[in-house]
């Protein structure tokens, strides 16, 4: 939802033009192939000689793979994750060329180098294997890299246009990656290539792993995809500097507000707020910053200092300029003509212009909002261009309980499923993560994805809805249960009573600013267990659910799902999780788990609760 204010924003693109000896192919041939190819597994060869251990390519015909003609130097890698927890004892590579040591690293898959070695010993030719001196924990579902550095190597073209596997091993997307130059995270793909890099992974026996912080817990089960949590941070300095690492911390945002005195900052902090997402231009972001609090902000906002963790790039392109190969005018809406040639899309043009303004090697994120066009208008292929083409952080803003067209329009909620008997319901912010989430995943590589939440009457007819207190916790809390990273609450009225772009400071201050600041508080509360990689476990078809498991305890998130679940309902419990009872957060209650279930009463579409067991 775009504010009065026309907003500039920014950030690198995830697709470079060079590659090993050629520019790479168009972006959406590239893409389309990606997305085509990504729901077809190949099994690979598994087991190494000693048993216990899995490579990719072990026992693999490589007699034919060609010896590229680039002598550059280059960091070359596997992009990886593992169904199961383990460790990461070696690093193997296909060796091409007569240098006899060669760098090895292991990166977390937001790129934190997380070991190194040197080769010793090479062989003249074939597979080299660099074992590290302390094994790497790999925790299931995450994503990780290797690579190894050399200007001589071997490459095979249109290898990862489909998964492999072998055993509890799993290549992610167009696995094989790159970087030119002395050395550095690998992220650049080309022709979804693999340049012979191998792991040696033993999984853990029994139990999965646990972190050195966190008491043991044994459940056996698959993980939910995710992009790190606070890991994924530690690859921006301006984050790592900020806090944004911490586990307690959660993002929670307000968008386009404006800070001029410390009366602002005090009433948005005591709604607990800590972020500050686009800014207007008289803001004083050192008043921000003074106060503890953060910002990503447009480029206009030249007095920057540590509070700007990210720059914010064009809002909702996907519908104002579209998907296409036209050439932006510079214009935005409301100021003449967009595209060039006159009916072309230019979104793409808007944000590669913008990234292209952004100061390079700052160490701050990227970050875009994206609308209707990217959820309901655009091909899965358009849409994950956007989603993947520009941003270290993104977000949608569909607002399903407010507009006036979400509802009926046949362009867009009913192209998601959505009947319009089941529209104004909190779990649909959670589909709308669903779609973000299965778009980003995309290009093989995962960002976090931030929900928007309105807090008032976002939408100028003063007939459209007006959204509630608990609708607005049911809002959150369900796009929390789809895997939202961080909270963006959308602050403005452009109709109903009361017209405001501070709706949290005074129109909602008795409305709806309670029912957030309580939201706020508990989500803060909840940041270390939010912040751990949830597991894949659904208690009851009619709930939205989610399972994560932090300092010995475990705990569900429950409630109403988008067709039904309201009433009495039975959550079964995984295998593995059982206790006599259940703490049922905030609410000063406990329900009794028998059968390996327990049972509870959801009253509205948006009531939720928040369970807590303690073997």
């Amino acid at each position: 939802m775009e504010s009065e204010f026309p907003s500039d924003h920014c950030r690198r693109s995830r697709f470079p033009d060079t590659a090993p000896r050629r520019r790479r192919a168009a972006f959406l041939v590239a893409l389309a192939a990606s997305l085509l190819g990504s729901a077809v597994t190949v099994s690979s060869w598994a087991a190494t000689a000693t048993g216990d251990t899995y490579s990719f390519f072990t026992g693999a015909d490589v007699s034919a793979v060609p010896v590229d003609s680039d002598t550059t130097s280059v960091e070359l890698g596997l992009r990886f994750t593992a169904s199961r927890d383990g460790d990461l004892t070696g690093v193997r590579f296909l060796k091409a060329g007569a240098a006899d040591r060669h760098p090895v690293s292991v990166w977390s898959g937001s790129g934190v180098k997380l070991a190194a070695a040197v080769s010793r010993g090479e062989t003249g030719s074939g597979w080299q294997q660099v074992d590290l001196g302390t094994p790497v924990a790999i925790r299931a579902g995450q994503e990780y890299v290797v690579s190894y550095r050399t200007d001589r190597y071997r490459a095979s073209e249109r290898y990862f246009t489909r998964k492999v596997t072998a055993g509890p091993l799993s290549t992610v997307g167009a696995a094989g990656v790159y970087r030119y130059g002395a050395g550095g995270f690998p992220e650049q793909t080309y022709q979804a290539s693999n340049y012979w890099v191998d792991v040696v992974f033993r999984p853990t026996a029994g139990r999965p792993t646990p972190s050195p912080t966190t008491r043991p817990v044994g459940l056996d089960l698959p993980r939910v995809p995710w992009e790190g949590g606070p890991g994924y941070y530690a690859g921006f300095p301006v984050a790592r500097q900020g806090g944004w690492t911490d586990p307690a911390f959660f993002p929670t945002a307000v968008w386009f507000e404006g800070t001029y005195e410390q009366y602002d900052i005090n009433l948005d902090s005591g709604a607990g707020l800590n972020t500050y997402v686009q800014l207007t231009r008289q803001s004083n972001l050192p008043l921000i910053g003074r106060n503890g609090m953060h910002a990503m902000v447009g480029p206009e906002l030249a007095n920057r200092g540590a509070e700007t963790k990210g720059w914010v790039l064009a809002d909702e392109p996907d519908m104002w300029a579209g998907p296409g190969n036209g050439t932006w005018t510079g214009n935005w809406p409301g100021e003449g003509e967009i595209c060039t040639p006159r009916g072309s899309g230019c979104g793409h043009d808007v944000q590669r212009r913008l990234l292209a303004e952004l100061p390079a090697g700052e160490g701050r994120m990227r970050y875009a909002n994206y609308g209707k066009g990217v959820i309901f208008w655009q091909s899965d292929v358009d849409a994950a261009a956007f989603v993947n083409g520009y941003t270290d952080i993104v977000s949608a803003d569909i607002y399903w309980y407010t507009d006036p067209n979400v509802c009926t329009s046949a362009s867009e909620g009913p192209t998601l499923g959505v009947r319009p008997e089941n529209c104004r319901r909190a779990a649909n912010y959670g589909l709308t993560m669903d779609r973000m989430r299965a778009l980003d995943a995309a290009d093989g590589k995962r960002q976090p994805v931030y929900a928007f939440v309105e807090v008032g009457h976002p939408f100028s007819e003063d007939d459209a809805p007006t959204i509630t207190g608990n609708q607005i916790a049911g809002a959150v809390m369900n796009s929390l249960i789809h895997e939202a990273r961080g909270i963006i609450y959308f602050n403005h009225n452009f109709g109903g009573p009361c017209h405001s772009q501070h709706v949290l400071r005074d129109c909602g201050m008795k409305t709806v600013r309670p029912k957030v600041t309580e939201t706020n508080d508990r989500v803060k509360a909840l940041a270390p267990v939010l912040n751990t990689q949830s597991y894949q476990w659904r208690f009851n078809q009619s709930l939205d659910t989610m399972l994560k498991a932090h300092d010995g305890s475990y705990y569900i998130f429950a409630m109403p799902g988008r067709d039904g679940g309201t009433g009495d309902q039975t959550l079964t419990l995984p295998p593995g999780l059982g206790g006599a009872s259940a703490e049922v957060l905030f609410e000063n209650r406990s329900v009794p788990i028998s059968g390996g279930t327990l049972r509870d009463r959801f009253a509205e579409e948006y009531s939720y609760h928040i369970y807590k067991i303690t073997p």
